[in-house]
């Protein structure tokens, strides 16, 4: 308080023509700071032509957060700068965002009153079930967008009519480059029986973005090759660093069941199935010969095994790595990490290819002196441009300025009311003066003949005239009026 009373003083004890220079130069300052502003800011507005859902600006908003892009949120909407509008939209657009507004369970049944028929109620309830389903389906890894079809379970009203068990279908468009495999699919199909009353896992269809079902064999087949691909991804780069290798993995199945015979054959107990035996002898004592022969078989044991094998199983497997050959050289490492861990095997007919290619990166600009010094000048022109404009003009309206400036400090200096007051009598200045406050009788005495004003102060009662004497004994006018100037 004591500093702003110092400064008060200081502003009331100086002149008029210094409170003028000031007050003017600081309208200038505040002038030239909102050119400035305008000139350098640039044109924004809304970043889509109609409102978003609070859903869908939530994602908008994560997403050009992520981006590191400068918005102002509104009402159902961002502002953005008009120059990088259309380039958000197509980024926004390529990256799936916003999601379609799909009305979940609360805003589905918010219309729903006392005299509903049931089946809107039903239709409506399916309706929001399938909404927070998507929704939570567009929260799990590799899925972009899901759509949900729901079909419940249907009794049978009549003796000729069957039931129908509750069936859903799911779509899943997925994010480029990510692959669903099966233990998601199952997940997924698990998740969205669990969610509808009636309904089991294996009546879920499960769509990809091209109308694929996830039958067994795709699910088996892309489940082993994109496992297996992740796998050898994530070591490669461990060891030679990201963006270093590029694995693919294509495992062709037999998509035939098939069903394998075996026949075996052993007898029993330990010996040979047939056994013959010879014996001869020759008698001494006379001519005699003796001969005999004997023959034994044993039993046989049959055993028959009939074995089932899938459809899905692994015929082939193509393992392709294609290396950076500017960062890896020792491709036999590669190849035989690659080849004990993919389970290569040659006589089944697998294939293993390590090739070393120079890939494609972006080339960076080399910023010379000359790119840097105009990357400095160009968001100053605007401004040098203003100032210097600004200076024509003033060199130009120098001689009206001047002209204004004398006819201010001219009026200033006359004393205000001189030509009206003189030549009136004291008692007539007295009556005119009557109702006036101290202030303002002082600033019209102040026009008047010295011998004027003392006669007329002689007319006043000794406190008003006190009053009057201290307001024309004020050589400045004060920065704040005291209270009873004041009303």
């Amino acid at each position: 308080m004591e500093s702003l009373a110092v400064w008060a003083g200081r502003w009331n004890a100086t002149n008029a023509r210094a409170r003028m220079a000031i007050g003017a130069a600081a309208l200038l300052a505040i002038l030239a700071a909102a050119g400035y502003g305008i000139v350098l800011h640039p044109a924004r507005g809304p970043l889509f032509s109609s409102p978003l859902y609070p859903g869908q600006l939530a994602e908008v908003e994560e997403q050009l957060a992520a981006w590191n892009v400068a918005f102002t949120p509104i009402d159902r909407n961002v502002v953005v700068a008009d120059g990088r509008r259309s380039t958000l939209l197509l980024r926004l657009a390529l990256a799936g965002l916003p999601h379609a507004h799909v009305a979940d369970s609360t805003e589905a049944l918010a219309g729903i009153g006392v005299l509903t028929p049931q089946s809107v109620v039903d239709a409506q309830t399916r309706v929001g079930l399938a909404g927070d389903i998507e929704r939570a389906l567009r929260g799990m890894r590799g899925v972009r967008d899901a759509r949900v079809i729901i079909a419940p379970a249907r009794r049978a009203s009549f003796a000729d009519e069957s039931a129908a068990p509750a069936t859903a279908s799911v779509r899943i468009r997925s994010i480029d480059g990510m692959q669903i495999d099966a233990d998601e699919a199952r997940g997924i199909r698990r998740f969205v029986a669990a969610s509808v009353p009636e309904l089991q896992p294996q009546r879920v269809t499960l769509l990809d973005d091209r109308g694929n079902a996830f039958d067994a064999l795709a699910e088996a087949g892309s489940a082993g090759g994109a496992r297996l691909e992740r796998m050898l991804q994530g070591a490669l780069d461990r060891a030679f660093g990201a963006g270093s290798t590029i694995v693919r993995v294509v495992d062709e199945r037999d998509p035939s069941r098939r069903t394998i015979a075996t026949l075996t054959r052993a007898p029993y107990g330990g010996g040979a199935l047939n056994e013959s035996t010879t014996s001869e002898s020759y008698r001494k004592g006379g001519l005699g010969y003796d001969r005999s022969s004997a023959r034994r078989e044993r039993g046989l044991a049959q055993r028959r095994v009939r074995e089932s094998v899938p459809a899905g199983a692994l015929r082939r497997r193509d393992v392709a790595v294609l290396v950076d050959a500017r960062r890896v050289a020792d491709l036999g490492a590669i190849r035989t990490l690659v080849r004990a861990a993919a389970g290569i095997d040659t006589h089944r007919g697998d294939r293993l290819v390590v090739e070393a290619l120079p890939f494609t990166r972006a080339r960076h600009r080399s910023r010379d002196g000359w790119w840097l010094a105009y990357g400095a000048i160009v968001p100053l022109l605007p401004s040098v441009l203003g100032i210097v404009a600004l200076l024509f003009a003033l060199r130009a309206l120098r001689a009206p300025m001047r002209w204004a400036a004398r006819i201010a400090l001219r009026a200033l200096r006359r004393r205000p009311g001189a030509r009206e007051i003189g030549g009136y009598a004291p008692m007539q200045l007295r009556g005119a003066l009557r109702d006036e406050p101290p202030h303002a009788a002082a600033a019209m005495m102040s026009a008047l003949p010295a011998s004027t004003v003392a006669a007329v102060l002689e007319l006043y009662p000794p406190e008003e005239r006190a009053a009057i004497l201290r307001n024309m004994a004020r050589t400045r006018s004060p920065l704040v009026p005291s209270a009873d100037e004041f009303f």
